[in-house]
């Protein structure tokens, strides 16, 4: 007796048109929870890089602001957009804190540095000098930190930071011998000119800084 062998039936259109039809279903259905999913761990990362670089500003300029003989702009009870310093060493001075390109910025003498990332944007800073006394100088600080972030749609997270600082100046100010060089000043709303003391001579220093 001849055994054939059984012969296997593929797969009609229509079951592979249902078979397409719950893919579909699976893919509608999963999507929106992936991209959910994404948006939020994005934005996890996101408030956590505003606190991060709100609070390493914060600490950074506490500790250049604590070590600064006076302050020099804004003047006792008045705001303005940058701070400088007056530093023990002339070499040191001034020191500049502000903003520019949306980032926190120091700038020692000649030399900057940025202490807040680009992955954040810093925004309304503002000093104000809040000083009893000259021999008794403070000064607040406040500024927003923002972030955001495009998924299926534009979310933001900002966070406002503040602190009030007091200075820790000497009894006697050091001697200098620069003493006649010109303090910082605003040149345009973008920039600051000062005069820094290299080899006992005067000598001009500029940046961009925001400047109002």
């Amino acid at each position: 007796m001849t055994i054939f062998p059984r012969s296997h039936r593929g797969a009609t259109l229509i079951e592979l048109i249902l078979y397409m039809g719950i893919l579909g279903l699976v893919a509608i259905l999963t999507i929106p929870l992936l991209f959910s999913s994404a948006e939020n761990r994005m934005l996890q990362q996101t408030i956590a890089l505003v606190e991060l670089n709100g609070t390493q500003a914060v600490q950074t300029v506490t500790l250049r602001i604590r070590a600064a003989e006076r302050i020099v702009h804004p003047a006792k009870g008045q705001t303005g957009s940058y701070l400088a310093l007056q530093m023990g060493s002339e070499e040191e001075s001034p020191v500049l804190i502000g903003v520019d390109d949306g980032r926190v910025t120091v700038i020692e003498h000649t030399l900057r540095e940025s202490i807040t990332s680009a992955q954040v944007a810093v925004q309304n800073f503002e000093v104000r000098n809040t000083s009893v006394s000259d021999d008794r100088p403070s000064v607040a600080i406040t500024f927003r930190v923002s972030r955001t972030i495009r998924l299926q749609q534009p979310r933001s997270y900002h966070r406002d930071f503040a602190t009030a600082i007091s200075l820790s100046p000497v009894d006697v100010l050091a001697e200098r011998m620069c003493a006649s060089c010109a303090p910082p000043a605003c040149t345009d709303p973008l920039n600051v000119r000062w005069q820094v003391c290299q080899e006992g001579f005067c000598r001009q220093a500029t940046t961009t800084l925001m400047c109002e």
